[in-house]
């Protein structure tokens, strides 16, 4: 074929709605590799994403080790002792909001509580939640989704019930009370496939715990594109709230306001690692409230909703207007 007679390259549409109408908002390289990157934003539901996709190929052991282009990631302290990593003030945090749904939105009920961490990594998560053992009062029946080294580990060492991809698409629908999806949907090239499995796996009255960064915090707004969380090589599905709320309405869930404070400690300190002293200092001004919302409206971390899938399962319907879940 001559190069007269080649295709010409498909324009690309967006990876949340399928619309054409996007803007190109810049390009940059990547930090771990040295390709171009295109962030076009979608002016029909916002979403920020990035050409080309890189490929999962690049999540490795490296990676893993923070040898790769995320070097705030230490999987293996993580899954030897998550208690000696910052993440325990997440996992604490995710906990107490969990509950306080269950509580506010269902009776207590004697049937285990089904559980997904969707994107389990290490697996620090599913083992804060075996040690706690119950919540609401009920036991936990936990499941984990993720692929590689240590969900093998986590399989085969650990005991957990651990999902590949095609596993758990297979899952029958309405199966968990309960699906965290922390730190994942940004490393995914289609978000609205994502949410609407989780949606279709979650049970009437389920609650969605989702974490990602916010690209309509003050913070992201002042870099945009050179923000260091727009790190093309992994983060190539970027959000604000409208786009996430907008996302969980088109699959048939409902947002969820929310308010952060365990998470936004983690995310400071995490983001100081290779600093002690700047660390160590953040530690000792984050037991502050006034600066927890401080920091939390910098990063706009509780303005991202989570959400709960409308119906009656254990409770009420929960309603649009509810209030902030603490």
């Amino acid at each position: 074929m001559t190069a007269s007679a080649r295709p010409a390259p498909t324009a690309p549409v967006c990876r949340a709605c399928g619309s054409p109408d996007l803007v190109l908002r810049g390009k940059k390289s990547g930090e771990f590799i040295r390709t171009e990157f295109a962030f076009h934003r979608c002016r029909a539901c916002e979403l920020l994403f990035v050409e080309p996709f890189s490929g999962f190929e690049i999540y490795n052991d490296a990676y893993y080790r923070g040898a790769g282009p995320d070097p705030f990631v230490d999987y293996e302290t993580e899954y030897r002792d998550y208690r000696r990593t910052d993440r325990a003030l997440e996992f604490a945090d995710l906990a107490r909001l969990a509950e306080a749904h269950l509580v506010a939105s269902a009776p207590s009920s004697p049937a285990p509580l089904a559980w997904l961490d969707f994107g389990c990594g290490a697996g620090g998560f599913l083992k804060f939640l075996r040690e706690r053992a119950t919540f609401a009062g009920r036991p936990l029946a936990l499941t984990g989704h993720d692929v590689g080294s240590y969900a093998e580990l986590l399989r085969s060492t650990d005991g957990f019930r651990i999902l590949d991809f095609a596993a758990i698409t297979r899952e029958p629908s309405a199966q968990f009370d309960v699906i965290s999806l922390i730190e994942v949907i940004e490393h995914l090239p289609e978000p609205a496939a994502t949410i609407a499995l989780v949606s279709r796996l979650l049970k009437p009255g389920g609650l969605l715990l989702l974490t990602t960064g916010n690209l309509d915090s003050p913070v992201a707004r002042r870099h945009g594109i050179h923000y260091r969380y727009c790190a093309p090589e992994i983060h190539v599905s970027l959000f604000n709230p409208r786009c996430l709320a907008r996302l969980y309405a088109a699959h048939g869930l409902t947002p969820l306001p929310v308010r952060y404070d365990g998470t936004v400690v983690f995310k400071v300190v995490k983001s100081l690692r290779h600093r002690p002293v700047l660390r160590a200092v953040a530690r000792l001004a984050l037991h502050f409230p006034p600066f927890v919302r401080l920091v939390d409206h910098l990063y706009g971390v509780s303005a991202m909703p989570c959400a709960v899938k409308p119906g009656r399962a254990d409770g009420p319907t929960p309603s649009p207007g509810r209030p902030v879940l603490h």
